[in-house]
């Protein structure tokens, strides 16, 4: 009874133990950038500062409305005082409430309004481009980062490969030994090669963990056990022909379409509002205000009333006024236009406008800027893809060649014409060539996936 107990306490428990395991997740380059684009911290903060701009922008537009304020005041007087209501004194402790509003409206200032909401349009369209510009960034960093992994997992194919053809060979001289065809010392070199492969495939598997790592932080995904891809079936297919890519025709559409030019472009137009906006202040400002006040004072009395009878004049005290009267009589409102005009500032000012053009100069020097750090990325990604094209192909010839050579000494091995040394060597080479392919490869891969971000065509790996 107790043996059947406990068997069923371990069956519960390891039946626990699997279902707690996290399921392992395997991520397509699709899903890495969707996640990427709503979780990298780059992008969540052009995100913020784009939220910030809109918030300017509102309330700029905002800004032309009339502004409205209430006030209202209570004041408990000791001994000594005055009535509001009639500016008489009196010496008895009172209380008095003044309630008041006021609505200013800006009839005129230099047009410094109208320019800031401009001003501040043309923030946003450039916050709004940053925003996009950290997407493209995160987007074709997490692309490049996805490639490595996947470079590495062919890189670890390759490696076990070789250690299925250096155990092949390890079986095969083993039994030339026994048979007697082979000097025993020669299996030395052969279970060498097998552990300096094995050795290679630990080595890289290595680098595949590391490399996901550096995908999962740049995901901004928390600590996740068995984080992995799902390898796409990557088919270069012919090489780009690069004779029928005009360059030129890539920087143009890169230059009109990408958002950090737009974004140094609306900068530009936003430090041209800047300089109309220093200048409205040299204006004198128009302005019309509507106020109205009231006031209640609880020492306040109505008017005495006199009367004579037989020669004797007779003062009768007037009656308290409730709150009510008070606010009925006591209500004033009016209306005033206001104008100020600056005369001087201590140059403040002048000042302002001639900062503003600087900033403007200093705007106009950022889109050139950017123009020529665009050229030079698209001209350089062009030359990359060009170039990793060319060694793509060369090491595909080298590749086959290798491969041709390996058979030539396996042969030559096999027939008792070569040491064993020469075969490993031509192994050798041959890992090299196929690792150094396997590289070429998805460095020719990502350099045309950045081509085609400067021609605005999706990243995708299909």
């Amino acid at each position: 009874m107790k043996r059947s107990f406990l068997l069923l306490l371990i069956i519960c428990c390891a039946t626990v133990s699997i279902q707690a395991q996290p399921k392992k997740a395997r991520w397509t380059l699709e899903e890495c950038l969707k996640y990427a684009t709503q979780n990298n911290i780059a992008v969540q903060q052009a995100d913020l500062m784009q939220k910030i701009s809109k918030n300017t922008y509102l309330q700029s537009k905002l800004n032309v409305l009339p502004t409205v304020s209430a006030n209202a005041a209570y004041s408990f007087d000791f001994g000594y005082s005055i009535n509001p209501t009639n500016y008489t004194y009196i010496q008895q402790n009172s209380q008095i409430f003044s309630p008041s509003g006021q609505v200013n409206l800006t009839l005129f200032s230099g047009l410094q309004q109208i320019n800031t909401i401009k001003k501040d349009k043309y923030d946003l369209l450039g916050y709004n481009s940053d925003y996009l510009n950290s997407i493209n960034t995160t987007a074709l960093n997490v692309t490049n980062l996805f490639l490595q992994v996947v470079l590495n997992k062919e890189l670890v194919k390759v490696a076990q490969k070789q250690v299925d053809i250096s155990q092949s060979q390890l079986d095969v001289a083993r039994a030339r030994i026994k048979a007697g065809m082979l000097a025993e010392s020669a299996v030395y070199d052969f279970d060498a090669q097998l552990a300096r492969d094995q050795a290679a495939v630990i080595s890289q598997q290595n680098s595949v963990d590391i490399s996901l790592l550096v995908l999962q932080i740049a995901l901004q995904l928390p600590d996740q056990q068995g984080f992995d891809i799902i390898v796409p079936e990557v088919n270069v297919g012919s090489v780009m022909a690069f004779d029928k890519l005009n360059v030129r025709e890539v920087y143009q559409y890169a230059l009109q379409n990408q958002p950090s030019i737009k974004a140094a472009q609306a900068r530009v137009m936003s430090a041209l509002y800047s300089i109309k906006v220093a200048r409205g202040t040299l204006s004198p400002t128009f302005s019309v205000s509507y106020n109205i006040r009231d006031n209640y004072f609880d020492k306040a009395t109505s008017s005495p009333t006199y009367s004579f009878n037989n020669g004797v004049l007779t003062v009768i005290p007037g009656a308290p006024v409730d709150f009510r009267n008070q606010f009925d009589q006591n209500l004033s409102h009016g209306v005033s236009f206001n104008m100020s005009l600056p005369i001087f500032t201590g140059w403040q000012r002048m000042t302002a406008v001639a900062n503003a053009q600087l900033q403007y100069k200093i705007q106009e020097l950022n889109v050139e800027n950017a123009n020529n750090s665009l050229r030079k990325d698209v001209y350089q990604a062009f030359t990359n893809a060009r170039g990793n094209a060319e060694t793509y192909v060369a090491n595909l010839k080298a590749l086959d060649s290798q491969k041709m050579a390996y058979e030539t000494a396996k042969k030559r091995f096999d027939a008792g014409l070569a040491a064993a040394y020469e075969l490993q060597q031509v192994q050798d080479n041959l890992a090299r060539t196929e690792s150094n392919t396997v590289q070429a490869k998805y460095n020719y891969i990502f350099s045309v996936k950045v081509l085609d971000f400067y021609q605005g065509k999706t990243i995708t790996l299909n």
